[in-house]
């Protein structure tokens, strides 16, 4: 699904645990405070994952290569309208993003190489394409 993303038609990809992993009836139910999702296109897109932290409440965090950033930002769309400035080191291939997913489909992380990146909400993220 992930090589689908054209930053056209198709922006964005999610999965989730259901509310009950016994039934495909509801799935668009959240069974917590845990998502990942992707945005762009399949030649460049930012992957973001929610977790609960240690308050119990859900944060939302960037994934990443742990290597150093360099400065440098890629506009990525998210929608029509709307795109969000990655850092480079944030910025995954399809193929790359689905090693990530499958990670987090079978043990609710993120694993190492990968860094999180904390995204704070009270800003405005996404600016105008």
């Amino acid at each position: 699904m992930l090589g689908h993303l054209n930053g056209d038609e198709r922006y964005t990809y999610s999965i989730w645990r259901g509310a009950d992993p016994e039934s495909i009836v509801g799935f668009r139910d959240h069974a917590g405070e845990s998502l990942m999702q992707a945005a762009g296109t399949a030649d460049a897109m930012t992957v973001e994952v929610r977790l609960p932290g240690p308050d119990g409440e859900g944060h939302l965090y960037a994934v990443s290569r742990p290597e150093p950033v360099d400065g440098t930002t890629i506009l990525i769309p998210i929608s029509d309208t709307r795109a969000v400035r990655v850092l480079s080191n944030g910025v995954f291939t399809a193929d790359e993003a689905a090693v990530i997913f499958y990670t987090y489909y079978l043990t609710d992380i993120v694993s190492p190489p990968y860094v999180l990146r904390e995204l704070d909400l009270t800003r405005e993220l996404s600016a105008e394409r």
